[in-house]
């Protein structure tokens, strides 16, 4: 079973890179056996899997959500388009060994593997994630341009479906071949295209934002059936005129802080949610078995698989 990353100084990348900086590593790791463009094709043809394929031509990148159909795949150009698959390691166990590579991290922090398979030319665009992400090359080549820093001022172009970065700044390149891995943290533009027809896995970490997790733990204190209300503050001025004093602002504060300050339920609620399964109706699915029952044809270019 694969442990670690080859020639890589994990203490290094924690104190340098990791959230900081992006980082190509070399020949990372050598995944035998390997998910194919046929199968990744075959479970984009499933009604629960969440896939797409981007294409691009002279007006942009265009996407279109699965599921797909045969008819998708003998009707695509020769070059230039992608297909993406989330979630490709809750249905196949092999793919999901790819965390062991990953063991210098919290398990808990990792939230799926989407797999891509790009025609030459191929790629999603400039873009940006806001989680943080290992993208490992397990077949082909692709040129990854790393830009500049984002955040929601960044203008987008979305008509095609995507999220364009507009004014992409390209500051540093790199090719990657089999078995070599790009890091890139929260927030930092990539775009990737694709050299030679070719398949990367994008390693994702759960990076939920600060209001998800609000919502979230509103719903917890809900289900425990957690009684504690607004109350207005002794000294509070009832006037039907007057502005939200400061001392209402305390109250408030204080009552929210005494919920944030409740150290065994934030424990409780926190180790469950970053651990709840991002599909948990299909775990009855996730195997081998599911693959195993698209063995229907399969189209790849217009050739059978």
């Amino acid at each position: 079973m694969p442990s670690g990353l080859v020639n890589f100084d994990v203490e290094r990348f924690l104190r340098d890179d990791w959230q900081r900086a992006p980082r190509f590593i070399a020949k990372g790791l050598d995944i035998s056996n390997p998910i194919t463009a046929e199968e990744l094709a075959g479970l984009a043809l499933e009604e629960p899997i969440e896939s797409r394929i981007v294409t691009k031509n002279a007006q942009g990148w265009q996407s279109q959500d699965g599921p797909m159909s045969e008819h998708d795949f003998q009707h695509l150009p020769t070059s230039h388009w992608t297909l993406l698959v989330n979630a490709v390691d809750l249905w196949l166990p092999r793919v999901r060994k790819t965390y062991d590579y990953f063991d210098f991290l919290p398990s808990w922090r990792f939230d799926d593997i989407m797999v891509s398979y790009a025609t030459k030319g191929g790629g999603v665009g400039p873009h940006f994630d806001l989680y943080d992400v290992f993208l490992v090359q397990i077949e082909g080549r692709r040129r990854w341009q790393i830009g500049q820093i984002c955040d929601e001022s960044t203008k987008l172009d979305t008509d095609g479906g995507l999220r364009i970065v507009q004014d992409f700044q390209a500051q540093a390149e790199f090719i990657t071949e089999p078995g070599d891995v790009l890091y890139l943290p929260p927030c930092i533009a990539h775009w990737g295209e694709a050299l030679s027809p070719s398949i990367t896995y994008s390693v994702g970490l759960r990076s939920p934002s600060i209001a998800e997790m609000l919502a979230d733990l509103s719903i917890e204190l809900e289900a425990l059936g957690d009684l504690r209300h607004y109350r207005d503050p002794i000294e509070a001025d009832r006037s039907a005129d007057i502005d939200i004093s400061d001392t209402t602002i305390d109250e408030i504060q204080s009552t929210l802080s005494e919920v944030i300050a409740d150290r065994a339920l934030i424990t409780d609620w926190f180790a469950r949610y970053m651990t709840r399964p991002r599909y948990p109706d299909w775990l009855d699915e996730t195997n081998e078995r599911r693959v195993a029952r698209t063995g229907r044809a399969t189209y790849i270019n217009g050739e059978p698989s």
